[in-house]
């Protein structure tokens, strides 16, 4: 199969390109980047799109990401970019919602976080936040936003799942923290890789996964492949 993966080049994006890339039911992984990756693009499986307006692509662009079944959202922001973070997500959506009646499933797994804030039901007032409020509310307005692109009816072969993870730590120095931390706040860089490549792969009836049910997903996953 084939699976699209943006921010390839951040913490958890590389972990995810690793991932896939050695995953062998993934046959081909359409890198969407800024910039030239380096040699990334000697590796057989791979295969480098340069975008240089994630908000405008291109039919050439456009044409390549119709012909893929998957897609890993890891791309976004700490301090809240409305454009990075909501408008390219769902131009993205949009791209792929374009393909022809009778394509094949397509799965989209995009990145959130644990302590993003959904936008207030209407008649509801915000609630006042202590640290990182832009970026929390603005993250849980794409939350919600691409959730809602599964369910608008125009495409009954998609399928939307968001990832919620507190603190990724480094897979072989996370002890002292995930101590401190637990699993409800912290978890391993390889858990969240694996459920998010897995729910690429496999898919899940489930659609929101919070930190626990990550760590618990990924682990099940790790375990299998001793």
């Amino acid at each position: 199969m084939k699976v699209v993966l943006s921010g390839s080049t951040g913490f958890i994006g590389g972990e995810i390109l690793t991932q896939c890339l050695s995953h062998p039911y993934i046959t081909s992984v359409l890198v969407l980047t800024r910039r030239d990756p380096g040699d990334l693009a000697e590796n057989p499986k791979a295969k480098v799109i340069i975008v240089k307006d994630f908000t405008s692509y291109d039919e050439l662009t456009i044409n390549e990401l119709k012909t893929a079944d998957a897609a890993i959202w890891c791309m976004g922001t700490f301090n809240g970019d409305e454009r990075v973070d909501i408008e390219y997500p769902l131009t993205f959506i949009k791209a792929i919602k374009t393909r022809p009646p009778g394509s094949t499933h397509f799965r989209y797994v995009h990145l959130g976080g644990a302590f993003t804030e959904p936008p207030p039901k209407q008649g509801q007032n915000e609630r006042s936040l202590w640290f990182y409020a832009n970026g929390r509310r603005v993250r849980g307005v794409a939350e919600a936003r691409v959730l809602e692109s599964a369910e608008d009816g125009s495409q009954s072969e998609f399928t939307v799942y968001v990832v919620k993870p507190g603190a990724v730590l480094p897979k072989n120095r996370a002890i002292l923290q995930r101590c401190i931390l637990g699993d409800s706040l912290s978890i391993k860089i390889n858990e969240l890789g694996a459920t998010m490549v897995d729910l690429a792969v496999q898919g899940n009836e489930q659609k929101v996964f919070h930190n626990p049910e990550i760590i618990k997903h990924g682990r099940k996953l790790q375990e299998k492949s001793i």
